[in-house]
């Protein structure tokens, strides 16, 4: 049985919450592109593979933010599922809040994630982490 592209990209947000990895990367094709903005102050550029993802992504965007991706609102057409949604949480170091829409656009082929394109606002994400940068630059030595 076939689930629908909606379903499925649903079914990851909802296992983006921790202790659910082996859940998300079940969702994700072995070859799954993730394109985020060259301008991301954290995990931006393309990546492609679990092992990329695993090894250049996540600890990079994770490493400096401490955020949950809340989808909002869902588009649907055939492979394609846009999902709306604000990136809430904060910054590892300093504790410096986050609240900045997104919209990832996912290509779903054979029940699996294929392609993630991430699109919010860099420039609140760079601000958040320009903060801490003053904030330890601002602590004597």
């Amino acid at each position: 049985m076939t689930a629908d592209s909606e379903t499925i990209v649903r079914a990851f947000y909802d296992a983006i919450v921790p202790g659910h990895r082996e859940r998300v990367f079940s969702l994700q094709a072995s070859h799954i592109v993730y394109e985020l903005p060259e301008g991301m102050p954290a995990g931006g550029g393309r990546f492609e593979g679990i092992k990329d993802v695993l090894e250049r992504f996540l600890p990079d965007f994770y490493g400096a933010l401490d955020v949950h991706f809340g989808a909002e609102d869902y588009i649907t057409s055939g492979e394609h599922v846009v999902a709306i949604g604000r990136l809430r949480g904060k910054t590892r170091e300093g504790a410096i809040p986050i609240d900045v829409p997104f919209v990832q656009v996912w290509t779903v082929r054979d029940d699996h994630l294929q392609r993630m394109r991430f699109f919010t606002d860099t420039a609140i994400l760079t601000q958040a982490l320009n903060k801490v940068g003053a904030q330890r630059a601002d602590k004597p030595l």
